[in-house]
């Protein structure tokens, strides 16, 4: 697994290889001004560019909020490039918000799967549309636990192929797509998380 540190967009457009497959769960931050508006802006452009390089006939997954707005956001992204092919969803059974939702108290994370072009591989039919499980408290920092990782790797993952995260945060996607054979790029602007 190998974190390189920057901005995403900058590393993006000096990384010469075509990825085999994109898994990323990128900031949330997708309206407001200022800092907001930047963070937005980074997140489509990565987004688009990282679509550009990978493989035709293979898959970009992308965790956004649970919102049709986040969703639709992630979608408009990578228009034109890449076919949004199926929604799943990551339920976390103990919200950490402090707001009040009515409904259920479930935060829950949409995971998009994309794919670029057709694919004649096609995917197991036993994939679940969902998982429940809590992220990984790590001080005031939540981090996306291995088993999340390997749900969304694992039914894309290509053996010996290559796999992107152009947000890495603590790697946990990169080391997912290793324990099923690919080797790992990701990027990461904070050096925690190398």
């Amino acid at each position: 697994m190998n974190i390189i540190q920057g901005h995403a967009i900058d590393l993006i457009s000096r990384f010469e290889r075509n990825p085999d497959l994109v898994v990323t769960d990128p900031p949330y931050a997708f309206g407001g001004s200022g800092g907001e508006h930047e963070l937005s802006a980074t997140v489509a452009v990565t987004l688009r560019e990282t679509a550009r390089l990978l493989k035709r006939g293979r898959w970009m997954l992308v965790m956004c909020a649970a919102s049709w707005r986040s969703t639709y956001y992630m979608v408009e992204s990578v228009r034109g490039i890449m076919d949004p092919v199926r929604i799943a969803t990551w339920c976390k059974p103990k919200a950490r918000t402090k707001v009040a939702t009515a409904g259920w108290q479930w935060a829950s994370v949409n995971v998009i799967a994309f794919r670029k072009g057709r694919s004649e591989e096609t995917q197991p039919s036993s994939m679940l549309d969902h998982i429940c499980e809590s992220p990984v408290i790590n001080g005031r920092r939540a981090e996306l636990p291995a088993s999340v990782a390997d749900w969304m790797v694992a039914p894309y993952a290509v053996p010996g192929g290559l796999i992107i995260d152009p947000f890495a945060g603590s790697g946990a996607i990169l080391l997912a797509g290793q324990r099923h054979g690919m080797e790992a790029i990701g990027f990461e602007i904070t050096e925690a998380a190398s």
